[in-house]
């Protein structure tokens, strides 16, 4: 959780008092999915060059 709160996603607060476990995961799973997708495309863009 704490990749959450580094990446300004949601503060501490936001964790305790208004997120449950369930959607704090799936706010770091689609962080995370972003991030694969980006990596994807710049490899993408690296073979191409």
């Amino acid at each position: 959780m704490y990749l959450l709160i580094q990446e300004h996603l949601a503060s501490k607060s936001e964790l305790e008092n208004f997120y449950t476990l369930d959607e704090a995961l799936k706010l770091y799973a689609l962080y995370r999915m972003k991030k694969d997708i980006e990596a994807c495309r710049h490899d993408e863009l690296s073979k191409r060059r």
